[in-house]
């Protein structure tokens, strides 16, 4: 039941996905962060965005994780319902959204799996979910980024990295070029303080962390929800909410990937789909048979 009432609340979080991208951000080298992925759109791919609707990291040849805000649309009626897997596709292995000419660059997509206890807006608890290929990515081709432990808790302070194909500013959607900035993780306490007292904010919880602008001038856009944060090396977050494009040293928020390694490892190292991944299949089955009778 929790999973359908996941499902359900998950709705009402793709607002959040209009207010995501780095803008501001740094050119990505080719093969310095070879673990950024794009989620694209199958039909447009002769745009110059490719179609990017926003960013994720492989965490194995076959599986890219991002957030659950991510995968849903809105649609008429004032509800959001889950995009459909068929329609969309994973790009890797290069920093050039137009650089797919190769088959190794990428995937279809097999299913997502939502996490069963995923909120949507405003709370965004456990805003996370895996993408399932329908065939791994080749080994020379990308390289996925290895799960923390599920005591990684970065220090205050910490230098981190940020990156992914969202738009450079506020009247663009994506960006052809991988961007990254440097963040910094901002104290859980002071970011709660910020968040917390504010009507209708999101209330900062233990599987989250914050992080700000090392140079306050970088900010996530539209197209970004879903960068991974990785500090030291380390898989720390996923870009859950950010400043709306503004250059501001306001936190920005990020699931905190730690939390959720073990969930993660029970359905990344399985052929199947586990909780919510069951009712998103069915969700899919009753929307398409919906669209064949309306």
């Amino acid at each position: 039941m929790k999973a359908v009432i996941g499902i359900i609340l998950g709705c009402f979080c793709a607002s959040v996905v209009s207010q995501s991208r780095i803008s501001n951000g740094d050119l990505a080298a080719t093969g310095q962060f070879p673990y950024a992925v794009s989620l694209q759109l199958t039909g447009n791919q002769q745009s110059t965005t490719r179609g990017h609707r926003c960013g994720g990291a492989l965490i194995s040849l076959q599986h890219v994780l991002t957030t659950a805000s991510c995968l849903f649309d809105f649609a008429a009626g004032g509800q959001y319902v889950l995009i459909n897997p068929s329609q969309y596709r994973i790009f890797s292995g290069a920093t050039l959204l137009t650089n797919d000419t190769s088959a190794d660059r990428v995937r279809a997509i097999q299913n997502f799996t939502i996490h069963p206890d995923y909120t949507g807006t405003p709370a965004l608890l456990n805003n996370i979910a895996i993408i399932t290929l329908t065939v791994p990515f080749a080994q020379n081709a990308v390289t996925p980024i290895s799960l923390p432990a599920a005591s990684h808790n970065p220090a205050d302070f910490t230098l981190c990295t940020v990156t992914g194909w969202g738009g450079v500013n506020s009247t663009t959607t994506g960006n052809t070029e991988l961007m990254y900035a440097t963040k910094y993780i901002y104290n859980q306490d002071l970011c709660a303080s910020l968040y917390n007292p504010v009507a209708g904010a999101l209330n900062i919880l233990p599987s989250m962390v914050c992080a700000v602008s090392y140079d306050t001038m970088s900010s996530g856009c539209a197209g970004d929800d879903g960068n991974p944060l990785v500090c030291n090396g380390v898989f720390t977050g996923l870009l859950s909410l950010s400043d709306g494009c503004r250059s501001s040293s306001y936190p920005e928020v990020y699931t905190r990937v730690s939390n959720y390694t073990t969930w993660i490892r029970t359905i990344s190292g399985s052929p199947s789909l586990y909780s919510s991944g069951i009712f998103i299949a069915i969700a899919l089955l009753f929307a398409a048979q919906a669209s064949m009778f309306s």
